[in-house]
């Protein structure tokens, strides 16, 4: 019990350590080429093995994009955790590069979110219910973290349009 909670404060300290450098740092990133695909599919195979969800990922195709590999992870990570949080039976990711913008999309089979509230889930310590605690929801960070990253790397985030939840990333395939 008191190692889970402190890996718990772990996370949060980390989190918030992210958002305050986030807030000093200039606003353009130096980074090398990545191929997102891998990211993609390594954090993937990680929430599959997990078990809690089925993922879904024969939409993924190949993307390369210019960034830090361990923010964009970072970033992966985050939305693939919320899926799996909010997903009723299952995950499913798709990448495709076109025009050169990378599109990646993560959607869940949930619940959804009320279109009054698609703006706010970005904002740091946002927790749409209310009744949910620190033991069976996140912080309110990850999606603000995310937003962050990828715009810090010259991209998008939004919220589709669907009956359930699925985020649209856009991130440009040159600096």
């Amino acid at each position: 019990s008191v190692l889970n909670e402190t890996v718990g404060l772990q996370l949060l300290v980390d989190d918030l350590l992210h958002l305050a450098r986030s807030d000093a740092a200039a606003t353009d990133i130096v980074g090398v080429a990545v191929d997102l695909d891998d990211i993609v599919l390594d954090e993937t195979r990680r929430l599959a093995t997990r078990g809690r969800v089925a993922v879904e990922t024969h939409a993924v195709s190949a993307a390369a994009v210019v960034g830090v590999p361990s923010q964009l992870t970072r970033a992966v990570q985050n939305l693939l955790d919320n899926a799996e949080r909010h997903a009723a039976t299952t995950v499913t990711i798709s990448l495709a590069e076109l025009n050169g913008i990378a599109v990646l999309t993560v959607s869940d089979d949930g619940a959804g979110i009320p279109p009054d509230k698609r703006t706010e889930i970005f904002e740091r310590f946002t927790r749409l219910d209310d009744a949910r605690t620190r033991n069976s929801g996140g912080t309110g960070l990850g999606l603000a973290i995310t937003r962050d990253i990828v715009q810090r790397h010259h991209g998008t985030i939004r919220l589709a349009d669907t009956p359930t939840t699925t985020f649209v990333v856009e991130l440009p395939t040159r600096p």
